[in-house]
Protein backbone atom coordinates (compact mmCIF):
# COMPACT_ATOMS: atom_id res chain seq x y z
CA UNK A 1 0.00 0.00 0.00
CA UNK A 2 2.72 2.45 1.03
CA UNK A 3 4.76 1.71 -2.08
CA UNK A 4 1.77 2.53 -4.28
CA UNK A 5 1.27 5.88 -2.55
CA UNK A 6 4.95 6.74 -2.79
CA UNK A 7 4.92 5.88 -6.48
CA UNK A 8 1.99 8.22 -7.01
CA UNK A 9 3.91 10.97 -5.25
CA UNK A 10 7.04 10.43 -7.34
CA UNK A 11 5.07 10.51 -10.59
CA UNK A 12 3.41 13.75 -9.54
CA UNK A 13 6.72 15.40 -8.67
CA UNK A 14 8.04 14.52 -12.13
CA UNK A 15 5.24 16.42 -13.86
CA UNK A 16 6.26 19.87 -15.11
CA UNK A 17 4.58 22.91 -13.60
CA UNK A 18 4.62 25.18 -16.65
CA UNK A 19 2.10 23.34 -18.83
CA UNK A 20 -0.94 24.11 -16.69
CA UNK A 21 -2.23 26.46 -14.01
CA UNK A 22 -1.80 24.09 -11.07
CA UNK A 23 1.38 22.18 -10.31
CA UNK A 24 1.55 19.05 -8.14
CA UNK A 25 3.21 21.14 -5.43
CA UNK A 26 0.07 23.24 -5.07
CA UNK A 27 -1.87 20.23 -3.80
CA UNK A 28 -0.82 20.84 -0.22
CA UNK A 29 -3.76 19.18 1.54
CA UNK A 30 -3.91 15.38 1.81
CA UNK A 31 -6.90 13.39 3.04
CA UNK A 32 -6.93 9.64 3.68
CA UNK A 33 -10.09 7.51 3.79
CA UNK A 34 -10.70 4.00 5.07
CA UNK A 35 -14.15 2.58 4.34
CA UNK A 36 -15.59 0.21 6.89
CA UNK A 37 -18.61 -1.78 7.88
CA UNK A 38 -19.91 -1.55 11.44
CA UNK A 39 -22.02 -4.71 11.58
CA UNK A 40 -24.38 -4.64 14.56
CA UNK A 41 -22.12 -2.45 16.66
CA UNK A 42 -24.19 0.62 15.69
CA UNK A 43 -27.93 0.94 15.06
CA UNK A 44 -29.13 2.50 11.82
CA UNK A 45 -28.65 6.27 11.88
CA UNK A 46 -26.91 6.14 15.27
CA UNK A 47 -26.60 9.49 17.03
CA UNK A 48 -24.10 8.24 19.59
CA UNK A 49 -21.28 5.73 19.60
CA UNK A 50 -22.16 2.54 21.42
CA UNK A 51 -19.88 0.57 23.78
CA UNK A 52 -19.90 -2.26 21.20
CA UNK A 53 -18.57 0.09 18.51
CA UNK A 54 -15.88 1.52 20.79
CA UNK A 55 -14.82 -1.99 21.77
CA UNK A 56 -14.64 -3.18 18.16
CA UNK A 57 -12.55 -0.17 17.11
CA UNK A 58 -10.62 0.15 20.36
CA UNK A 59 -7.47 1.39 18.61
CA UNK A 60 -9.14 4.82 18.42
CA UNK A 61 -10.22 6.93 21.38
CA UNK A 62 -13.32 8.91 20.44
CA UNK A 63 -14.82 12.09 21.83
CA UNK A 64 -18.52 11.79 22.61
CA UNK A 65 -19.45 15.11 20.98
CA UNK A 66 -21.38 14.60 17.75
CA UNK A 67 -21.26 16.78 14.65
CA UNK A 68 -24.44 16.71 12.54
CA UNK A 69 -24.68 18.00 8.98
CA UNK A 70 -27.27 17.82 6.20
CA UNK A 71 -25.95 17.51 2.66
CA UNK A 72 -27.53 17.80 -0.78
CA UNK A 73 -26.10 18.29 -4.28
CA UNK A 74 -27.35 20.35 -7.22
CA UNK A 75 -27.16 19.53 -10.93
CA UNK A 76 -29.48 18.99 -13.89
CA UNK A 77 -31.09 15.61 -14.65
CA UNK A 78 -28.64 15.15 -17.54
CA UNK A 79 -25.73 16.15 -15.24
CA UNK A 80 -24.62 19.30 -17.06
CA UNK A 81 -22.26 20.28 -14.25
CA UNK A 82 -20.78 16.80 -13.87
CA UNK A 83 -19.99 16.87 -17.60
CA UNK A 84 -17.56 19.65 -16.71
CA UNK A 85 -16.28 17.82 -13.60
CA UNK A 86 -18.08 20.25 -11.29
CA UNK A 87 -19.92 19.28 -8.10
CA UNK A 88 -22.15 21.75 -6.26
CA UNK A 89 -22.86 20.85 -2.64
CA UNK A 90 -25.07 22.62 -0.12
CA UNK A 91 -24.20 21.57 3.41
CA UNK A 92 -26.00 22.76 6.53
CA UNK A 93 -23.98 22.36 9.71
CA UNK A 94 -26.77 21.55 12.14
CA UNK A 95 -24.65 21.64 15.31
CA UNK A 96 -22.75 24.78 14.22
CA UNK A 97 -25.02 26.65 11.76
CA UNK A 98 -22.46 29.43 11.16
CA UNK A 99 -20.27 26.79 9.48
CA UNK A 100 -22.88 26.02 6.81
CA UNK A 101 -21.44 26.41 3.33
CA UNK A 102 -21.97 25.98 -0.38
CA UNK A 103 -19.03 24.17 -1.95
CA UNK A 104 -17.99 24.14 -5.58
CA UNK A 105 -15.61 21.24 -6.14
CA UNK A 106 -13.72 20.52 -9.33
CA UNK A 107 -12.28 17.07 -9.93
CA UNK A 108 -9.60 15.78 -12.26
CA UNK A 109 -7.39 12.73 -12.62
CA UNK A 110 -4.23 14.85 -12.72
CA UNK A 111 -3.24 18.43 -11.79
CA UNK A 112 -3.15 19.48 -15.46
CA UNK A 113 -6.89 18.77 -15.73
CA UNK A 114 -7.96 21.92 -13.90
CA UNK A 115 -7.07 24.56 -16.44
CA UNK A 116 -6.70 28.20 -15.48
CA UNK A 117 -8.28 28.71 -12.05
CA UNK A 118 -7.53 31.02 -9.16
CA UNK A 119 -8.57 32.01 -5.64
CA UNK A 120 -9.60 28.47 -4.73
CA UNK A 121 -9.80 27.55 -1.06
CA UNK A 122 -8.14 24.15 -1.16
CA UNK A 123 -6.23 21.94 -3.59
CA UNK A 124 -6.45 18.43 -2.19
CA UNK A 125 -5.47 14.86 -2.93
CA UNK A 126 -7.84 12.20 -1.54
CA UNK A 127 -6.42 8.73 -1.01
CA UNK A 128 -8.89 5.85 -0.79
CA UNK A 129 -7.55 2.29 -0.92
CA UNK A 130 -4.25 3.67 -2.20
CA UNK A 131 -5.79 5.52 -5.16
CA UNK A 132 -5.32 9.27 -5.55
CA UNK A 133 -8.08 11.66 -6.62
CA UNK A 134 -7.44 15.37 -7.17
CA UNK A 135 -9.87 18.13 -6.29
CA UNK A 136 -9.96 21.90 -6.03
CA UNK A 137 -12.70 23.50 -3.98
CA UNK A 138 -14.29 26.85 -3.27
CA UNK A 139 -16.38 27.39 -0.13
CA UNK A 140 -18.99 30.10 0.32
CA UNK A 141 -20.72 30.48 3.71
CA UNK A 142 -24.47 30.85 3.93
CA UNK A 143 -27.13 31.10 6.59
CA UNK A 144 -29.64 28.24 7.01
CA UNK A 145 -32.21 31.02 7.46
CA UNK A 146 -31.67 31.91 3.78
CA UNK A 147 -31.48 28.42 2.26
CA UNK A 148 -33.46 25.35 3.30
CA UNK A 149 -31.26 22.38 2.47
CA UNK A 150 -34.33 20.12 2.31
CA UNK A 151 -36.00 22.28 -0.36
CA UNK A 152 -33.29 24.30 -2.04
CA UNK A 153 -34.03 27.70 -3.55
CA UNK A 154 -31.72 27.40 -6.57
CA UNK A 155 -31.98 31.07 -7.49
CA UNK A 156 -30.82 32.05 -4.01
CA UNK A 157 -27.90 29.60 -4.11
CA UNK A 158 -26.59 30.93 -7.40
CA UNK A 159 -27.22 34.53 -6.36
CA UNK A 160 -24.80 33.91 -3.50
CA UNK A 161 -22.28 32.16 -5.75
CA UNK A 162 -22.40 34.94 -8.34
CA UNK A 163 -20.78 37.32 -5.87
CA UNK A 164 -17.54 35.34 -6.17
CA UNK A 165 -15.94 36.16 -9.53
CA UNK A 166 -13.64 33.13 -9.55
CA UNK A 167 -16.55 30.76 -8.92
CA UNK A 168 -18.81 32.44 -11.44
CA UNK A 169 -16.16 32.21 -14.17
CA UNK A 170 -16.32 28.43 -13.68
CA UNK A 171 -20.05 27.81 -13.31
CA UNK A 172 -21.77 30.90 -14.76
CA UNK A 173 -22.21 29.75 -18.37
CA UNK A 174 -23.45 26.30 -17.38
CA UNK A 175 -25.91 27.83 -14.92
CA UNK A 176 -27.32 30.32 -17.45
CA UNK A 177 -27.81 27.54 -20.01
CA UNK A 178 -29.51 25.19 -17.54
CA UNK A 179 -31.07 27.32 -14.79
CA UNK A 180 -34.59 26.14 -15.59
CA UNK A 181 -33.66 22.46 -15.25
CA UNK A 182 -31.92 22.36 -11.86
CA UNK A 183 -32.66 19.62 -9.36
CA UNK A 184 -31.28 18.50 -6.02
CA UNK A 185 -30.37 15.06 -4.75
CA UNK A 186 -31.89 13.40 -1.74
CA UNK A 187 -30.67 14.91 1.52
CA UNK A 188 -28.04 12.93 3.37
CA UNK A 189 -27.56 13.25 7.11
CA UNK A 190 -23.99 12.90 8.36
CA UNK A 191 -23.15 12.07 11.94
CA UNK A 192 -19.50 12.55 12.80
CA UNK A 193 -17.19 12.02 15.75
CA UNK A 194 -13.56 12.98 16.29
CA UNK A 195 -10.92 10.86 17.92
CA UNK A 196 -7.26 9.93 17.93
CA UNK A 197 -5.32 6.72 17.42
CA UNK A 198 -4.08 5.05 20.58
CA UNK A 199 -0.77 4.21 18.95
CA UNK A 200 1.72 6.76 20.29
CA UNK A 201 3.33 7.14 16.86
CA UNK A 202 0.16 8.71 15.49
CA UNK A 203 -1.79 9.94 18.51
CA UNK A 204 -1.47 13.58 17.40
CA UNK A 205 -3.43 12.89 14.17
CA UNK A 206 -7.14 13.67 14.44
CA UNK A 207 -9.29 10.86 13.06
CA UNK A 208 -12.89 11.44 11.98
CA UNK A 209 -15.55 8.76 11.86
CA UNK A 210 -18.55 9.58 9.67
CA UNK A 211 -21.86 7.82 9.29
CA UNK A 212 -24.03 8.87 6.32
CA UNK A 213 -27.70 7.93 5.96
CA UNK A 214 -30.53 9.39 3.88
CA UNK A 215 -32.36 12.04 5.93
CA UNK A 216 -35.76 10.50 5.19
CA UNK A 217 -34.35 6.97 5.67
CA UNK A 218 -35.16 5.96 2.10
CA UNK A 219 -33.41 4.05 0.72
CA UNK A 220 -32.23 2.40 3.91
CA UNK A 221 -28.50 2.50 3.35
CA UNK A 222 -25.47 3.48 5.43
CA UNK A 223 -22.03 4.77 4.43
CA UNK A 224 -19.32 4.67 7.10
CA UNK A 225 -15.67 5.63 6.98
CA UNK A 226 -12.65 6.78 8.96
CA UNK A 227 -10.59 9.65 7.63
CA UNK A 228 -7.81 12.02 8.57
CA UNK A 229 -6.07 15.00 7.00
CA UNK A 230 -2.61 16.46 6.88
CA UNK A 231 -0.20 18.55 4.87
CA UNK A 232 1.91 17.36 1.96
CA UNK A 233 5.03 18.18 3.97
CA UNK A 234 4.20 15.25 6.28
CA UNK A 235 3.20 12.83 3.53
CA UNK A 236 5.56 9.98 4.45
CA UNK A 237 4.35 9.90 8.04
CA UNK A 238 0.72 10.25 6.99
CA UNK A 239 1.10 7.26 4.67
CA UNK A 240 2.47 5.23 7.55
CA UNK A 241 -0.50 6.26 9.68
CA UNK A 242 -2.83 5.32 6.82
CA UNK A 243 -1.29 1.87 6.54
CA UNK A 244 -1.72 1.36 10.28
CA UNK A 245 -5.34 2.55 10.28
CA UNK A 246 -6.18 0.48 7.18
CA UNK A 247 -4.76 -2.67 8.75
CA UNK A 248 -6.49 -2.10 12.09
CA UNK A 249 -9.91 -1.37 10.55
CA UNK A 250 -9.79 -4.41 8.31
CA UNK A 251 -8.62 -6.64 11.17
CA UNK A 252 -11.95 -5.88 12.87
CA UNK A 253 -13.46 -7.81 9.96
CA UNK A 254 -16.86 -6.10 9.77
CA UNK A 255 -16.54 -5.57 6.03
CA UNK A 256 -15.33 -2.57 4.05
CA UNK A 257 -18.77 -1.01 3.73
CA UNK A 258 -19.67 1.17 0.76
CA UNK A 259 -16.94 1.46 -1.85
CA UNK A 260 -16.62 4.39 -4.20
CA UNK A 261 -17.78 7.99 -4.13
CA UNK A 262 -20.51 8.96 -1.65
CA UNK A 263 -21.37 11.84 -3.97
CA UNK A 264 -21.96 9.53 -6.93
CA UNK A 265 -23.95 7.14 -4.76
CA UNK A 266 -26.17 10.01 -3.56
CA UNK A 267 -26.95 11.00 -7.15
CA UNK A 268 -27.69 7.37 -8.06
CA UNK A 269 -30.21 7.10 -5.22
CA UNK A 270 -32.03 10.30 -6.26
CA UNK A 271 -35.09 10.00 -8.48
CA UNK A 272 -34.45 13.37 -10.13
CA UNK A 273 -31.30 11.98 -11.73
CA UNK A 274 -32.52 8.55 -12.87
Amino acid sequence: MRNNLLLIGLVNLCLGANAYALSPEQFTSLEYHVNTGVGKTLPYGANKLTPDFKEAFDFIKFDDDISIKLVTYIDTPNRAFKAKDINIRVREHVTKPRKSKITIKLRADHPEGFGDISRYRKAEIDYTNGKAAYSVSYDVPYSPADINVKDVDYEQVFKILKKNKAIWSIIGDTYEANKNDLAQTIVMRTHGWEGSMNDRRYDDIEVDFQLWTPYYRQPRITFTEFSFKGSAGSQERLEQAYEYLFEQVNAVNLGQGHQGSKTNATFEMSNAFK
